[in-house]
């Protein structure tokens, strides 16, 4: 599995269990079925490889996510934003899924996703383009793996 993939698996499972224990919905990329409320989603976007060093061709690759609330009320939909900020201030482990997938195996942590830009906007619904209202935010960061020594 690439590097990219298991940075993407990391994010994922890294909200999925910022929720554990609540009954909020992880998806992992943009949901494509019904959608249950409230959920979250978790989208990896942009690669964006930038010049390290000169003279050498080494790279830094700063990536974006973006990952999409869905939720009842204003109040729901804050929380959850607010949540996840909080817990983006701190560096993502990032881990080697080759290994296998939680519960049933501990993989080994390769390093972390630090993260340099953090947002979180809100998107407003209108009510006569839905049938059922609902109140949706989008928070985006980048982010730079840092291996372990």
């Amino acid at each position: 599995m690439r590097q990219e993939r298991k940075e993407d698996l990391s994010v994922y499972y890294y909200i999925n269990d910022l929720f554990s224990g609540d009954s909020i919905t992880t998806v992992d990329g943009f949901p494509e079925s019904n959608l249950e409320l409230p959920s979250v989603a978790v989208e990896a976007t942009t690669v964006e490889p930038i010049k390290f060093e000169l003279g050498n061709r080494n790279r830094v690759r700063i990536r974006t996510w973006y990952i999409y609330v869905f939720a009842q009320t204003k109040a729901q939909r804050d929380e959850i934003g607010y949540r996840i900020l909080d817990s983006l201030e701190q560096c993502i482990p990032v881990y080697d899924y080759d290994e296998g997938f939680p519960p049933d195996t501990t993989p080994t942590n390769l390093g972390c996703l630090n993260v340099d830009y953090l947002k979180m906007e809100i998107i407003r619904v209108m009510p006569e383009l839905v049938d059922k209202l609902y109140y949706r935010a989008v928070i985006s960061f980048t982010a730079q793996f840092d291996q372990l020594n």
